[in-house]
């Protein structure tokens, strides 16, 4: 281990008790996607921070999306950019963890966001103040933040995406802070697109029945036929929710189908598509008509070789600096780490808070994790190979 990267560690060691409260503010902060208020206030707060550090910072407004930011520490850095990247916004309603949200529960911490993804957020930037108290200056660091990364980018409409794009253009590295456990890194993910089916059929009184037209029995029609195939390690369908009918002794004239698919590549995307149109296109049920409704889309994050080289050079650090191997990983789950792989970016995600029960009001992180993985980020940023 170089020097620099010695220094660095130091630094972390140092710096790790201000982080951590500063993630239990973030994570205090409610900031379920459509809570537009909320998740503002998590990233003037952090915007705050980037200020008193003397970051460049970079801010874009949404109407009905939070804000979201770039901060980038050494601007002018003559080796290539590595990107970091978090999202502010969590799935969880206001109140769902008590008050105050977070909670120290012996090693953990428990709360909103601890380890989706506000604790990365909070390791990639122990790891940028670090770099900067000892006067790192070879490449510029930037870490990026999402804000409506939990509904797929819906309610900017994509711009989100555009603009972690664009922040993230020419990178060398782009780094996710999504949470992980027991050693697992990301290489890839699959691709989410949810859509609803809305069904037309013909009502009538049920003592008279056959003379109806059932939107609901043809919702079960296409429902077992998109499920029936289902491949756990390729293309799956969940019909997830369906409304239909206004009583039991009426023939439902109308029928919505809720449904998301999930691919690991563009091409099982394209065979999800064309299998989804057929299936909606046909009346399993003579009389009823159907149309397909977009939710939101997000694409898959493809096992290229450009994320293959770059686990490769984390897991080589990781060994080096004793913190064991890293086991690059597929996973089901989406997120924004698929945007920088198909803008051709070597990138790895999950390098945020070691924990679990993400998504469940049990989500917790290991209060340790985030020195260790700002200790593995800071050492991949300084040793990156050229």
């Amino acid at each position: 281990m170089n020097a620099l990267t010695q220094k660095v560690f130091s630094e972390i060691d140092e710096l790790s008790d201000k982080y951590l409260n500063i993630l239990i503010d973030i994570c205090n902060i409610e900031s379920k996607s459509d809570d537009k208020e909320g998740v503002n206030k998590v990233g003037a707060y952090l915007a705050s921070l980037a200020e008193e550090l003397g970051y460049k910072i970079r801010k874009r407004e949404f109407e009905k999306a939070g804000d979201v930011y770039s901060f980038a520490y050494n601007p002018n850095g003559k080796k290539g950019q590595i990107s970091l990247s978090g999202h502010m916004d969590t799935v969880f309603e206001n109140g769902s963890f008590g008050y105050p949200p977070v909670k120290i529960d012996g090693e953990y911490l428990t709360g909103p966001g601890v380890q989706d993804c506000k604790g990365g957020i909070a390791i990639f930037l122990l790891v940028m103040e670090a770099l900067k108290k000892c006067n790192y200056d070879e490449r510029c660091v930037k870490l990026i933040l999402q804000s409506d990364e939990e509904v797929s980018s819906s309610l900017s409409e994509r711009g989100t995406i555009d603009f972690i794009v664009e922040e993230a253009k020419g990178s060398v590295a782009f780094l996710n802070g999504e949470g992980h456990s027991d050693g697992h890194i990301t290489v890839a993910r699959k691709g989410i697109i949810k859509k609803k089916i809305k069904i037309k059929g013909k009502a009538c009184h049920a003592g008279a029945c056959t003379s109806g037209i059932s939107a609901i029995k043809e919702a079960a029609h296409k429902i077992i036929e998109l499920e029936k195939d289902n491949d756990a390690t390729g293309i799956t369908f969940n019909c997830g929710m369906i409304n239909g009918g206004i009583g039991i002794n009426t023939v439902p004239e109308e029928c919505e189908v809720y449904l998301e698919y999930r691919f690991k590549t563009c091409k099982q995307q394209k065979q999800a598509e064309d299998r989804l149109n057929r299936i909606v296109n046909t009346s399993y049920v003579e009389g009823t008509q159907s149309i397909l409704e977009e939710i939101s889309t997000r694409a898959p994050m493809e096992r290229t070789e450009g994320n293959e080289w770059l686990a490769k050079v984390l897991n080589d650090i990781s060994i080096e600096c004793g913190f064991g191997e890293l086991k690059p990983t597929e996973v089901s789950g989406g997120a924004d780490a698929a945007y920088a792989t198909l803008a051709g970016i070597p990138t790895v995600d999950s390098l945020g808070t070691e924990g679990a029960y993400c998504h469940t009001t049990n989500e917790r992180a290991l209060i340790s994790s985030i020195p260790k993985m700002a200790k593995l980020v800071a050492s991949t940023i300084i040793n990156f190979p050229d």
